[in-house]
C-alpha cells in the first residue's frame, strides 16, 4: 500500500481557504446549503456542501421576537418548514450584523413569503414595498391566522423599539 503522508493542520491556512470560498459564494449571490439551524422566525444557519456557514436574515418579513407572543411558534413553524433540509438563498446585501439578506426557497416555495401567507410573521413594511408580501399579509390578517388570531397585534418593530425605551 501507499503510506499517508499526515501534514500538521495549520489553522491560518485553513481560515484563508474559508475566508476564499466565503468571497466566492459571495460573488454568486446564491447561497445553496442545508438550513442547521433556525434562530427565530427570521434567522436560519445555512451551510454549504463546502462547509461554508452563512446566519441569514429573512429578507422581507419580520417574524415576532422570541420573548413576544407567537414569536415561540413562529421559530417552530420554520424550523418544521425547512431544517435538516437543502435551501436556496438569494441575496444581494449584508445588514449591519453582518447576516446575509436572503429570500429563502425550498424546491419552488418561497419560505420567506409563507411565513407572511400563514401568519408566522409580518411582511416587513418599513423596508419592503413588494406587493406580494403586502397582499399575504392582508390576507392572512383577514383570516386571523397564526399571530393574526389575537387581538393588539404589535409588530416586531415597534416590540423592539418599546423594549430599547426601557
Amino acid at each position: 500500500g501507499t503510506a499517508t503522508v499526515a501534514y500538521p493542520v495549520d489553522a491560518k491556512i485553513d481560515k484563508a481557504i474559508d475566508e476564499a470560498r466565503q468571497k466566492e459564494a459571495e460573488k454568486t449571490k446564491v447561497i445553496i446549503g442545508k438550513c442547521t439551524r433556525v434562530s427565530d422566525g427570521d434567522t436560519i444557519h445555512v451551510v454549504t456542501d463546502g462547509n461554508v456557514k452563512f446566519k441569514v436574515r429573512l429578507d422581507r418579513i419580520d417574524a415576532p421576537e422570541k420573548d413576544q407572543p407567537y414569536g415561540k411558534e413562529s421559530t417552530a413553524y420554520l424550523t418544521s418548514l425547512i431544517r435538516g433540509k437543502t435551501v436556496r438563498v438569494e441575496w444581494q446585501k449584508k445588514d449591519q450584523y453582518g447576516r446575509v439578506l436572503g429570500i429563502v426557497f425550498l424546491d419552488k416555495t418561497d419560505v420567506n413569503l409563507k411565513m407572511v401567507e400563514t401568519g408566522n410573521a409580518h411582511h416587513y413594511s418599513y423596508f419592503d414595498k413588494t406587493p406580494a408580501y403586502a397582499a399575504a399579509e392582508s390576507a392572512a390578517k383577514a383570516q386571523k391566522l397564526g399571530l393574526w388570531a389575537a387581538d393588539n397585534v404589535i409588530s416586531p418593530y415597534e416590540w423592539r423599539k418599546n423594549k430599547r425605551k426601557m
